[in-house]
């Protein structure tokens, strides 16, 4: 099972494909790359937002983003 640091760094590597520096990340995406599900996946989002490092609107959490802080940020280990 993934920590919260490899969800974070998946969310980078999944934003970095893509021509929009900070583009919208379809969470089915990120749980099927991590091997995980979605509901699985959704304390690590939720820690990552109360960090300030990615965002989602609806409780659902369908796309997240990364925030200004979460695009410089680097979690090691």
């Amino acid at each position: 099972m993934p920590t919260e640091n490899e969800v974070f760094r998946k969310i980078k590597e999944i934003s970095t494909r893509a021509f929009n520096p900070r583009p919208l990340v379809n969470t089915s995406e990120l749980a099927q790359e991590l091997g995980m599900t979605k509901e699985k996946l959704m304390p690590w989002l939720t820690d990552l937002k109360d960090s300030r490092l990615v965002n989602f609107n609806d409780t659902k959490a369908l796309a997240i983003r990364l925030t200004l802080l979460g695009s410089v940020v680097k979690r090691d280990k």
